[in-house]
């Protein structure tokens, strides 16, 4: 007997999977995307299960998912075409009664002949019944934008409440994370004695926010094998750790206590000259 083909709902059984993991290995919670961008902490549950059955039409399924990974920072086209392709073949929606209407209309009703003697001729019945028809379309389709129009808003004021609140520059991070070798310099011209210098290493993928002095130097997804040097003049401060048994850190040459468990979330950790001089007086006395 011939193998069987895979199940047509195993591609959306992956994509929500890859999305939950996106999600926990940045240490992002469910509850927090849903208040940030105001959908139901349901719908997100069920996206993550592929419970189509729980979400509602696809038009605002697909609002939902571009919400989500706007939010985790992922590609936004790229993770819509792969719900769309993941749910085009998913023999479960097409049953679904409240999408089976949207995508099988009901044909219009057999509409009889108007006797001529009643004052409307049978042309002119027939040309207004398709116009009712038309505008009822027409009526669903505009509630359908005009709701997801709603939620896009929404979640872009909450959004720029929160960017103007971290007032992170959205360019440093590309740069650092497409050069996995460079150093990035907090304040240029200073001889490299007056600098402190943070090196970081993932021994396995890790979420990290990284600032110096201040700025953002890093909002990226450190993957295994990787390695980052930074410089400031003052301070760094971890602002998140997705993993925090992740990433190894050496300061100035001075190699850092571990920053936690594998899974455990990290935040707010300063390091400075006195957090530096303390760790070298730990390392000698160690030594001796």
């Amino acid at each position: 007997m011939p193998d069987q083909e895979p199940k047509p709902h195993s591609e959306l059984a992956s994509f929500g999977e890859e999305l939950r993991r996106e999600r926990e290995i940045r240490g992002i919670s469910l509850r927090e995307i849903a208040d940030a961008t105001k959908i139901s902490k349901r719908f997100l549950e069920a996206i993550e299960r592929n419970d189509h059955i729980t979400l509602p039409a696809p038009v605002f399924t697909r609002g939902f998912v571009r919400e989500y990974a706007r939010y985790l920072g992922l590609n936004l086209d790229e993770i819509v075409n792969r719900y769309n392709f993941a749910a085009s073949g998913d023999d479960r929606i097409e049953k679904t009664p409240h999408l089976d209407r949207l995508t099988h209309p009901e044909p219009p009703p057999l509409v009889r002949p108007v006797p001529p003697k009643k004052g409307i001729p049978p042309s002119y019945a027939r040309i207004l019944d398709r116009n009712v028809i038309i505008l009822v379309f027409i009526v669903a389709a505009l509630a359908g934008v005009s709701y997801w129009a709603v939620q896009h808003k929404r979640a872009q004021r909450e959004r720029s409440r929160e960017e103007a609140a971290l007032a992170t520059p959205a360019v440093v991070a590309p740069a650092a994370a497409s050069l996995p070798q460079t150093t990035t310099t907090a304040a240029s011209g200073q001889p490299s004695d007056d600098l402190l210098r943070l090196e970081v290493e993932a021994v396995s993928d890790s979420w990290l926010a990284l600032d110096a002095d201040g700025k953002s130097v890093f909002n990226d997804v450190m993957r295994t094998g990787t390695r980052q040097t930074f410089e400031a003049r003052e301070q760094f401060r971890l602002r998140s750790v997705g993993n925090a048994a992740g990433l190894t850190l050496s300061l100035n040459g001075t190699r850092l206590q571990p920053l936690g468990a594998e899974g455990e979330v990290v935040k707010n950790r300063v390091f400075d000259r006195e957090f530096l001089a303390t760790a070298n007086q730990n390392t000698e006395g160690s030594t001796e």
